[in-house]
C-alpha cells in the first residue's frame, strides 16, 4: 500500500476522529493563552569580569557563575529586603533569566512580572545584588584581613609607647634599645603587609552595571502561533494513535481498489446515477460474465446492510438491458457464412462453419456458451440454482471489514463460482 493510499484511507475513514483530535487541543490552547494576563520583562546588563574571556568556554563559565548567583534565594532575598518590594524570593528565582552576550563578559539579567513597574524594580534590585556579590567574591577575605592588620598595628603602637619611653630614658641600655628596634621592625612588617593587601583589593576590579533596567513598554509575546502548532501536532498524534489502535482491533479494507487487490479481482466500474457511468458498469459486467461463461450474476457486499432491490434492479438494467446509443454503427458479432465447396482438401461436403467452431475456452462448461440472464443479490439466490453457472460481483463501499472480504473469498473458493470483479458503490458506507 502506497503512502498516498494510506493518507487517503486515514482521511476518508477517520476524518471524524482526526478533526476533533486536532481542533479540541487547538481551541483549548487558544483559550488558555488568551486568558492569561499580560507579562512584562525588564532586564539589566552587568560586566561580570574585568578580564575579557579568551574563549567561549570562559564566557560560558562567567555566565554560569552569574546565573548561580542570580538564582540563589539568599542573594535574591538580600537584594529585595532593602527595596521592600514585597515579592517572595522563591517566586522571583523562578522568573529570573540569565543570558550571556556572545563571548564577552557582559551578562544580561531579566525578570518577568505582571506589573511592568514591579518588573523594573525587581530587576534593578537583582542587578545590584549580583554586582555586589561578584565584588565580594572577587575581593574575598581581603577586607577582613586588612581590618585585622589595622587592629594589630593599633595594639603594637600602644605597646611601643612605654618601650620607647624606657629606651629614651636609658640610651646606653642595649636591651631597651634592642627591644624598641624589634618593635619598630614588627610594626613596619605589619604596615607593609596591610599596604600590599590594600593594593590587591584596589586592583581586583569591580563589577559594573552597564545598562540599568527600565520599565517595559510592551508586554511579552504570548507565542500563540507556536503553541497552537504544538497543540495541533499533539492532537494529530493522539488521533493517529487512536486510528492505529482501531485498525489493530478492527482491521478493515478501504475502497474498491483495496477490496479488488485483496480478492485479486478486477474493477468493473462504479455504481452511480449517471447514465454513462451505469453503461460502463453494465458493459464491464457483461464482458466479465461472457469471459467466465456464466448465466447468473450474484451481487455480494462484504459486511454492511443487505443489498436493496433498487440497487439490484439498477445493475440488472445496466447489464441486461443497456440503453441504445444513437449514431453508433452496429458491429456484427458472428462472422458471415462461408461457403465450403465439396472437394476442398480436408473438408467433407457435410461440414459447416458451426461444425468447424473450435471448442470453448478453458473453464467453460459443457452445453455451449452461456448467456447472461439474471442479476440478483446473494440473499435472493434460489438454493436450487446454486450449482448453476454463477459469477460473483462484489459491491465495495468506502470501508469493508477484512473478515467480511475473507468470507466472500471463501464463498467463491467453496462453491467454485467465478469471482467476476468489484464494483465501487459510492452510496454505501
Amino acid at each position: 500500500m502506497e503512502v498516498s493510499e494510506v493518507a487517503m484511507r486515514l482521511v476518508r475513514r477517520y476524518w471524524a476522529v482526526l478533526l476533533p483530535a486536532v481542533l479540541v487541543p487547538v481551541l483549548l490552547m487558544a483559550v488558555y493563552v488568551t486568558s492569561q494576563p499580560a507579562r512584562y520583562t525588564a532586564s539589566g546588563r552587568v560586566v561580570a569580569s574585568a578580564a575579557v574571556p579568551r574563549s567561549v568556554a570562559e564566557a560560558a563559565a562567567v555566565v554560569s557563575q552569574v546565573r548561580a548567583i542570580a538564582t540563589s534565594p539568599d542573594v535574591v532575598r538580600r537584594g529585595l529586603e532593602p527595596a521592600h518590594l514585597g515579592r517572595d524570593a522563591g517566586a522571583v528565582v523562578d522568573a529570573v533569566t540569565v543570558t550571556g552576550l556572545g563571548s564577552s563578559a557582559l551578562v544580561e539579567i531579566a525578570y518577568t512580572d505582571r506589573d511592568p513597574v514591579m518588573a523594573r524594580n525587581v530587576a534593578a534590585a537583582l542587578v545590584t545584588a549580583v554586582a555586589g556579590q561578584l565584588d565580594a567574591l572577587r575581593v574575598g577575605a581581603l577586607p577582613d584581613a586588612i581590618q585585622d592588620l589595622n587592629r594589630q598595628l593599633t595594639d603594637l603602637a600602644a605597646k611601643r609607647a612605654p618601650i620607647a619611653a624606657q629606651a629614651q630614658a636609658s640610651p646606653q641600655d642595649p636591651v631597651a634599645q634592642n627591644h624598641l628596634a624589634g618593635m619598630d621592625r614588627l610594626i613596619a612588617d605589619r604596615t607593609a603587609e596591610r599596604d600590599r593587601l590594600s593594593e590587591a583589593a584596589a586592583t581586583a576590579g569591580r563589577s559594573t552595571i552597564m545598562d540599568a533596567p527600565a520599565v517595559p513598554s510592551r508586554p511579552d509575546p504570548s507565542g500563540l502561533p507556536g503553541r497552537l502548532a504544538i497543540a495541533a501536532f499533539a492532537g494529530l498524534a493522539a488521533g493517529l494513535i487512536l486510528a492505529g489502535l482501531n485498525e489493530i482491533a478492527r482491521p478493515r479494507v478501504s475502497g474498491a481498489t483495496q477490496v479488488g487487490r485483496a480478492l485479486r479481482a478486477p474493477g468493473l466500474g462504479r455504481l452511480d446515477a449517471e447514465p454513462a457511468v451505469l453503461a460502463d458498469l453494465g458493459r464491464g459486467i457483461r464482458l466479465a460474465a461472457g469471459r467466465a461463461n456464466v448465466s447468473t450474476v450474484v451481487l455480494a457486499r462484504p459486511g454492511g446492510p443487505p443489498i436493496g432491490p433498487e440497487v439490484v434492479d439498477r445493475i440488472e438494467a445496466a447489464a441486461l438491458r443497456p440503453a441504445a446509443v444513437p449514431a453508433r454503427i452496429a458491429i456484427p458479432v458472428q462472422a458471415p457464412a462461408v461457403e465450403v465447396f465439396a472437394g476442398a482438401p480436408g473438408v467433407t461436403p457435410a461440414m459447416t462453419p458451426a461444425m468447424a467452431e473450435p471448442s470453448g475456452e478453458p473453464g467453460s462448461r459443457s452445453g455451449g456458451p452461456a448467456r447472461l440472464q439474471r442479476v440478483c443479490a446473494l440473499e435472493e439466490l434460489d438454493p436450487a440454482a446454486e450449482d448453476g453457472r454463477i459469477g460473483v460481483v462484489v459491491l465495495a463501499g468506502r470501508h469493508a471489514g477484512t473478515r467480511a472480504v475473507d468470507r466472500i473469498r471463501d464463498l467463491a473458493a467453496t462453491s467454485g463460482w467465478h469471482l467476476l470483479g468489484v464494483v465501487e458503490d459510492g452510496g454505501a458506507r
